[in-house]
Parts: structure tokens; C-alpha cells; sequence
């Protein structure tokens, strides 16, 4: 699945995805990030971008689902936070 597809799956498969093994959370992190770096210019939607932080956090999520960790329902999916 090419990487700005991903983008528009639902959450729920996002979420599988991730679960499953079939995508890391840091894959799917960077997915979206390009998908920022692709529409923002036009649409101005992410007026402050940490992507290192985002995609660290990525990491530490795949880390918890390396060792096994009990995970949430929206475990290693992206989320952003409404500027105002």
C-alpha cells in the first residue's frame, strides 16, 4: 500500500496494521508526516510541527509493543493537537 494511502485508511485499520506487524508505528508515523509535508503548503492545516518528537514517540511505542507491553486500542496510530 503506497504511503498516502495508508494516510486515508480508517483508524481501526491503521490500528490492525500496527498491531499485526504489517506496518511499524514509526512507518506509519513518517507515512503521515510525508502526507503533512505534501498538502501544508497548500492547505496550512499544521501550523506547528514537531516531527522529531512525533516520530520519537513512534519509536518508543514500537519499543513497548517490542517488549510486549499491554497496549491501548489506539496504540502507535498519529494524532495531532488542534493549534489555537
Amino acid at each position: 500500500m503506497p504511503d498516502s494511502d495508508i494516510c486515508f485508511s480508517p483508524a481501526t485499520e491503521q490500528a490492525r496494521m500496527v498491531r499485526d506487524g504489517e506496518i511499524s508505528a514509526v512507518e506509519l508515523m513518517q507515512a503521515h508526516l510525508d502526507q503533512i509535508e505534501r498538502v501544508n503548503p497548500t492547505v496550512n492545516a499544521v501550523v506547528t510541527l514537531v516531527a522529531d518528537d512525533a516520530l520519537a514517540g513512534a519509536a518508543d511505542a514500537d519499543a513497548a509493543q517490542a517488549r510486549g507491553d499491554e497496549l491501548g486500542p489506539l496504540h502507535g496510530l498519529p494524532a495531532g493537537i488542534k493549534d489555537l
